[in-house]
């Protein structure tokens, strides 16, 4: 069962926990209004909680996880399922939009609700068994060579169920490499901890990708350093991909010390993706020709591999599509 001291789900915990010091912060973020009562529910770690409390920049963090009523107004060309994972399943579990990949949604948890969250319309359906589901499609498709672990997030699956799924995956051949996203090494690294065992054997039976989603260099701490640090020397390949989030990390200097701090924790900044359209997080829109104003810019202060290829999702292509 939860730790209740791990989570917090109810939002008047959450403030009272970060405490007084924060009300300005907070009334100045809410001044339209706190959602107490959102359709996509609350839901935040202590761990990062604590984050936001060690944050020099606490109202950035603070806007990925705090509703507000603007979340409720309908806004044009925004939509419940904006990158077509719909039209795309193949099961309950199992997403194919691109050539012989495909995307397992394994679980509806997550170890936060990001309010920017691009699924936080979609119909998850938790069945029974994931694992045996997502070994009799691997069954008819010989041609996949590269599974993704997505949800939710993955790694809140329990040991058993999260090692089931692997090993059906494993049972396949063809399927030579595994890619797993996930945000909980800044949000629940005790849960990524749980895993480790398995996590540390993974190298030896796939190529192993982990795409973690980090949007603001305060999300790093010493806690993320040694979980990457680790995976590293198993043998993983890190990746990271970040959302542009206006009044999170719409800025040169804050994406800089994201890209620069990322990679002093073993990680390589991927994709710094356009904000998905999906109903709900119009708030947090930066523009086309802002976003390649940005990218230029920290292309001035970083080395080219640290500096993220900016890209959206957009339904029904075969790829992501550079901007």
């Amino acid at each position: 069962m939860e730790n209740p001291g791990t989570v917090f789900t109810q939002i008047s915990d959450f403030l009272d926990y970060l405490g007084s010091d924060f009300s300005g912060t907070i009334s100045k973020l809410s001044k339209d209004g706190l959602d107490l009562s959102p359709k996509f529910p609350f839901l935040c770690s202590r761990h990062f909680a604590d984050l936001i409390k060690k944050s020099s920049h606490p109202e950035a963090l603070l806007r990925e996880v705090l509703p507000l009523t603007v979340e409720r107004e309908k806004v044009p060309g925004f939509v419940d399922d904006p990158v077509g994972d719909l039209p795309a399943g193949k099961s309950d579990c199992v997403i194919q939009k691109y050539d012989r990949r495909a995307l397992i949604v394994s679980t509806a948890t997550c170890g936060v609700r990001c309010r920017f969250c691009f699924r936080k319309n979609y119909p998850f359906q938790n069945g029974p068994d994931v694992a045996r589901e997502v070994s009799n499609w691997l069954d008819t498709h010989s041609d996949v060579w590269e599974v993704i672990l997505s949800g939710g997030d993955p790694i809140t699956l329990s040991p058993g169920a999260f090692r089931d799924l692997v090993e059906s995956i494993a049972a396949h051949p063809p399927v030579t490499t595994l890619r797993i996203h996930t945000r909980l090494p800044v949000m629940r690294p005790d849960l990524v901890m749980q895993h480790f065992e398995l996590l540390r054997e993974l190298p030896t039976r796939f190529s192993c990708v982990l795409v973690s989603h980090v949007n603001h260099a305060d999300e790093l701490d010493d806690e993320s350093a040694a979980l990457f640090a680790h995976l590293k020397i198993c043998g993983w390949t890190l990746l990271n991909q970040s959302v542009l989030l206006k009044g999170v990390n719409d800025s040169p200097d804050k994406l800089t010390a994201l890209c620069r701090k990322l990679f002093e924790q073993g990680v390589l900044p991927y994709y710094l993706h356009q904000l998905d359209h999906a109903n709900g997080v119009a708030h947090f829109e930066v523009s086309d020709e802002r976003a390649r104003e940005l990218i230029a810019e920290i292309r001035t202060k970083l080395p080219g591999y640290l500096v993220p290829k900016l890209v959206r999702e957009i339904a029904g292509e075969k790829s992501k599509t550079p901007i």
